[in-house]
Order: structure tokens, then sequence, then C-alpha cells
């Protein structure tokens, strides 16, 4: 299990979800602080899964199908287990 933290302060606020790619073909279980902004998180995610760093990367929650707002914590737009997904951002219209 990989741990997310905040490098402001140490929390035990800690929680598991499950991140994968858009192909499904690579799935992280992960132990995140609720305070981590989702940007970070998703920056992690596509580190981790060494996915290509010149293009824009979104974080959708499957349960929801909701994108998660880059600027918000993580622990304020899903519940432990949520299972998300890295997908990239597009632009339609």
């Amino acid at each position: 299990m990989i741990q997310l933290k905040p490098s402001s302060e140490a929390s035990s606020d800690l929680f598991s979800v499950f991140a994968r790619n858009v192909m499904g073909t690579y799935v992280l279980p992960l132990e995140i602080d609720r305070g981590v902004p989702v940007a970070d998180l998703t920056r992690s995610i596509v580190e981790m899964m060494s996915l290509p760093d010149d293009c824009v990367w979104d974080l959708r929650d499957e349960g929801s199908s909701a994108f998660l707002d880059p600027s918000r914590p993580v622990g304020e737009q899903v519940e432990a287990g949520a299972r998300l997904t890295v997908t990239p951002k597009t632009h339609l219209g």
C-alpha cells in the first residue's frame, strides 16, 4: 500500500482508495491523507504509473462518474474504498 500525506503536516486521517489508468491495466491501492489536494494526488499517481507528463491528467471517481476538483482535498470528494481513474484531460467543444 502506498501512502500519500501532505508535506506540511503529519496527519493520521488516512483512508484507502484504488487508482487505475484509463485502460484498466494498472491498479494501485493507495492509503492517502484526506487533506491531500487532488492535483498533488493526480501528479503522484501519474508518476507512479510512469504515464506521460506532457499532458494534463484528471481523476475521475468511478462510483459517481464525476471528475474531481483538483484544487480541493481528496477527502472532501470521495469516500474510503473509492475507485479512481486517471484520465487525460479532454476539452470538448
